[in-house]
């Protein structure tokens, strides 16, 4: 675990390096490149671990069989969960003035920037190098993990709760289904969809709300809760927590927050 917690560490600040210097880079392909190299970079910190301490196959990049793609019954219960908490973290957070912008710019470039690169970068690096990298250590604590860090690294108190909520069921999508793709398309789909919905008038999110409720009720209707292998019951499992996660994932931050500390310290004596 200690081993697994520097390198996720190093690794975790090299992705916010290359994203923090990529924001001050003009241009839209320069913010495209910079989201696709922080994600593809920290795997130089992966090529000196076996491949059993990498984790080994349990989430690879290719195509989901056929049981991994049930798993995309799953996906209008992840954007109404992610759409509600995102909807109560903003109206929580305007209470404090706190705002998340909304990007300007053309519709097609807004889509490359900010759903196709982010949908990618993120979900390869935290939910293919990052939870792949803790999996030896349990499904649990990796999907933790995965999840804690990617909410914390929004580095904004209105996406906090519903990006938390959010890495715990991609996290758990990947774990379960072993497939990167999976988590990359529901990722890629709220991110369209928030989107779309920013360019909409306010009656619009509303009716989207409710169809999404409307199919998830559906969904929860008919499909069978009992069934040991069910994509829902297997997600489930992946995240819910025990006794050995907690141990794991005291472990794990133990060891991930030293980097970040020792970083602190030094910029703290540097004359800017």
């Amino acid at each position: 675990m200690k081993k697994s917690g520097t390198v996720g560490a190093a690794m975790l600040l090299l992705w916010l390096c290359v994203r923090f210097f990529g924001a001050f880079l003009p241009g839209d392909a320069a913010l495209f490149g910079a989201q696709i190299a922080a994600a593809l970079l920290p795997m130089i910190f992966l090529l000196p671990l076996s491949r059993e301490e990498r984790g080994g196959e349990t989430v690879a990049t290719t195509l989901p069989d056929g049981r991994a793609w049930a798993h995309l019954w799953l996906l209008p219960l992840f954007l109404l969960l992610v759409m509600l908490l995102s909807v109560l973290s903003a109206l929580f957070a305007g209470l404090f003035g706190i705002t998340s912008p909304a990007p300007t710019g053309s519709f097609p470039i807004l889509l490359l920037n900010y759903a196709l690169a982010p949908a990618f970068a993120e979900e390869f690096f935290f939910r293919f190098l990052l939870l792949r990298l803790f999996l030896p250590h349990g499904k649990q604590t990796a999907v933790w993990v995965s999840a804690i860090l990617f909410s914390l690294v929004h580095m904004n108190l209105a996406q906090l709760p519903y990006a938390f909520a959010a890495g715990l069921f991609l996290g758990a999508i990947a774990a379960s289904s072993g497939s990167f793709w999976l988590p990359f398309l529901f990722h890629l789909a709220n991110n369209v969809l928030s989107l779309s919905l920013s360019y909409a008038g306010e009656i619009v999110p509303l009716a989207v709300i409710g169809a999404l409720a409307l199919t998830a009720a559906l969904f929860l209707r008919f499909r069978s809760p009992f069934d040991q292998t069910s994509p829902e019951r297997t997600a489930a499992a992946a995240f819910l927590p025990d006794k050995e996660t907690g141990r794991g994932l005291r472990a794990a931050f133990t060891t991930l927050l030293i980097l970040p500390a020792l970083l602190c310290l030094v910029l703290t004596f540097l004359p800017f």
